[in-house]
Order: C-alpha cells, then structure tokens, then sequence
C-alpha cells in the first residue's frame, strides 16, 4: 500500500481530543465482543451478527449523544439510519469496513452539503466516520478507527483505538494548522423513526 500521510483529528477540530474519542469508540468495541459471544450458534452468520452490530451502536450513539456525558458538546444531526451527529465542526457517522477503500464505505452520500459553497483545501477534512474494523485472523483483534476524508474521499485525519501500528501502511505526521472554515452553527437535530431506510442497515453492516 503507498504510505498515506495522515494527521491527529485534533489538528484540525481541536474538540476531537484521544478522550472524546474514546467515549464513542470502546463502545463500539464493547457491542461487537458482545455480539459474537452471543449470536454464535449454527443458526447466526456475518449477516445476522452485523445487523445486530449496527443496530446497538445506533442506539448507543443515541444515547451517548443525549446523555451528556461527552466531555464535550455533541449534537444529533441525522438520527434516521443515516446517523451523523456533530462535534464543534466535524460532522461524524460510523460504519464497518476498511478506510483504504473510501468507494465500500459510499461516503459520497454524507458529504456535507454547505462545504459546496466554499473553496475547500484538499487537506481539509469534511467526512468523519468512527469505523469498526474486524479481524482477518484469530491473531488479530478489533479495532476501531477514526478517520477524516476531505472532498475527494481521501483519508487525511486518523485516530485508531489501540497502539499497534502498522508503521508501513501508515504515518502520523505533526498537527498543522489548517485553513479556518466558517460553517452555519451546531443544530440539535431530532430523530424521526419513520424516515429509517433500511437499505443503509444492510449497506454498512453486512
């Protein structure tokens, strides 16, 4: 894999600090050790076991967002499937797959619309998604990663939930300071269970 230069999610959205991270990010491990060690009969399989994931992180998200026990201020978006809620700037969703193919992860369909009105650097990130990553093998373990995507749905922010590394797929370098961005103010937005598609729960979690 060609190296990717990859920056902390604070040097761009100072809030988005190891601890606030943390308190979405051990859920979602929490839900999916859970899971298999509940749903492993002869009748479960990927499918039921990613429904199930999806399904409690959803619900954890909610209630993690309205509790406000965040170190910081979050804000509830989206609250259909879609799911995306806000911390200072940084709209944020979650999903399972694998950053290095932005294209499984359909990220198009949550670019903010208001970053259209604005000449954005490609450094810049304007995606955010919590992303669970299951392991290949009984020697690796899950982890879930954080990671940024400017306009072209390129990783340029990377936060992961462990210490193991992997040096040569990618490089941290220091903060930057990136170009200020003024977008319309926070808005709390409510859940509507009518407007739940479906097909994003399949999408995502299969």
């Amino acid at each position: 894999m060609k190296e990717t230069k990859l920056h902390p999610p604070s040097a761009f959205e100072p809030l988005l600090t190891d601890e606030v991270l943390e308190y979405f990010a051990t859920p979602m491990l929490d839900i999916y050790f859970d899971i298999h060690e509940i749903l492993n009969s002869e009748n479960d399989n990927n499918y039921t076991r990613g429904t199930a994931i999806f399904g409690r992180t959803y619900e954890q998200f909610k209630k993690l967002i309205v509790s406000q026990d965040c170190p910081v201020d979050v804000h509830l978006k989206d609250g259909t499937f879609r799911f995306v809620f806000q911390i200072g700037y940084a709209q944020i969703g979650f999903c399972k797959g694998d950053f290095t193919d932005p294209k499984s992860l359909k990220l198009r369909k949550y670019t903010p619309r208001n970053y259209d009105l604005f000449q954005v650097d490609d450094n810049q990130p304007v995606i955010w998604k919590f992303i669970l990553n299951e392991p290949k093998s009984e020697e690796e373990e899950a982890f879930v990663e954080f990671v940024g995507f400017n306009l072209a749905n390129v990783p340029v922010a990377y936060w992961r939930s462990n210490d193991n590394l992997d040096g040569n797929k990618l490089h941290l370098v220091d903060p930057i300071t990136p170009e200020s961005i003024y977008l319309d103010a926070p808005l709390i937005g409510d859940p509507d269970e009518d407007d739940l598609q479906d097909e994003d729960l399949d999408i995502k979690f299969k």
